[in-house]
């Protein structure tokens, strides 16, 4: 997991994206006991079971952000991503697993 995209780092322009993973419905194909792997630019910042959430500190611009299943027998290569503009406003997305295993994530704020 890389350490620092989670501490904030003065010295450079940056925006707090926090990551949350909803509650799983009880049918979801990972059955809520996989862990999101949340990644931002191919690196991976973070693994969230239920209610749980991240904040990494990203440089202003363009980014993609994705979120996919530790399970590999589960996940059939399902994930989610989004490409995402890093502005100094801080943001914050909300993910989780529907009834019928699509990946889902959204920008709440």
């Amino acid at each position: 997991m890389n350490q620092q995209m989670v501490t904030p780092d003065a010295s450079k322009k940056q925006t707090p994206v926090t990551v949350t993973r909803l509650k799983q419905f009880i049918g979801s194909a990972s059955g809520g006991t996989c862990k999101f792997v949340v990644n931002v630019d191919g690196q991976d910042v973070a693994m969230l079971r239920q209610n749980q959430f991240v904040t990494a500190y990203l440089e202003n611009g363009l980014h993609k952000l994705r979120v996919s299943n530790d399970c590999s027998v589960m996940s059939l290569g399902m994930r989610k991503s989004l490409d995402i503009v890093a502005d100094g406003t801080p943001q914050e997305y909300a993910t989780e697993v529907g009834f019928w295993g699509q990946y889902r994530m959204w920008r709440t704020k």
